[in-house]
């Protein structure tokens, strides 16, 4: 049985994904890789603006779901429609950006080796 807070926070979620309950993009699952992209996120509402400052790196589906407390079904639209809006593109966990300069000297010394 859900309380009353747990409801109060299922409606607007609803409202606010226009009654979605799937994502448009198939594509999009628990281990995707979403990144804000840069915009003016002040029209957007608080939720949306949660998502965008989770996402600043590269941030999966799921992580985002367990960052913000929020169902895994109901991240995936709100992504889905930031992603509709341009806000968002996704990628893979291979595009993320290496900053790790001893990392990288090794990998290069590794191949160097070769």
């Amino acid at each position: 049985m859900h309380s009353d807070r747990e409801s109060e926070q299922l409606v607007p979620l609803y409202v606010l994904v226009n009654g979605r309950t799937t994502p448009r993009n198939a594509a999009l699952d628990l281990a995707t890789q979403v990144v804000a992209l840069p915009a003016d996120t002040t029209v957007l509402e608080p939720e949306y603006q949660q998502i965008l400052r989770q996402c600043q790196d590269w941030m999966s589906i799921a992580e985002i779901s367990a960052y913000l407390s929020r169902p895994l079904t109901v991240v995936k639209v709100l992504v889905d429609i930031l992603l509709e809006q341009g806000y968002v593109t996704l990628g893979s966990a291979a595009q993320r950006t290496v900053y790790d300069r001893a990392l990288l000297e090794t990998l290069l010394g590794g191949l160097q080796r070769l």
